[in-house]
């Protein structure tokens, strides 16, 4: 793997706009002269901001002083990003989207996760952190 963005970023809503920047660089970097890669860029940059937002709001509750770290790598034209929190411990079952049924506002992020990326699970954590969120989409 050939990490790419390796970075801790305070959970807050305000630097969202920093780590959309940061994965988009990122994924332009991976895909070199590849012009087809751009719209993956794009859903990679969509489903690692709904990720983030899920950190903030439910893993630690919006509450202030936490930090989440953002890792991005290419590994055989696959673009791999990890999550890493110490949020409230979270597995794969919470990855259940809600029903689209249900007309009411948010809810989504892992509909959109799970819509745009070809994978996304509860990984071991390695050690310091309780989760980490795999999110995997080929170029």
């Amino acid at each position: 793997m050939v990490w790419l963005l390796d970075r801790c970023f305070p959970a807050s809503t305000e630097v969202l706009s920093e780590v959309r920047l940061a994965v988009r660089d990122a994924c332009q970097r991976a895909r070199g002269d590849k012009k087809s890669g751009e719209g993956c860029s794009e859903q990679m940059v969509l489903a690692i901001n709904e990720a983030c937002m899920n950190i903030i709001q439910h893993g630690y509750g919006f509450a202030d002083g936490n930090q989440f770290t953002l890792r991005l790598g290419v590994d055989d034209d696959v673009l791999v990003a990890l999550l890493l929190d110490n949020g409230l411990p979270a597995c794969d079952a919470d990855l259940c989207p809600r029903n689209l049924d249900e007309l009411r506002p948010g809810g989504l992020g892992v509909h959109f996760m799970r819509e745009l990326m070809d994978g996304v699970a509860y990984v071991q954590a390695p050690e310091g952190f309780a989760n980490c969120l795999q999110l995997s989409k080929r170029i």
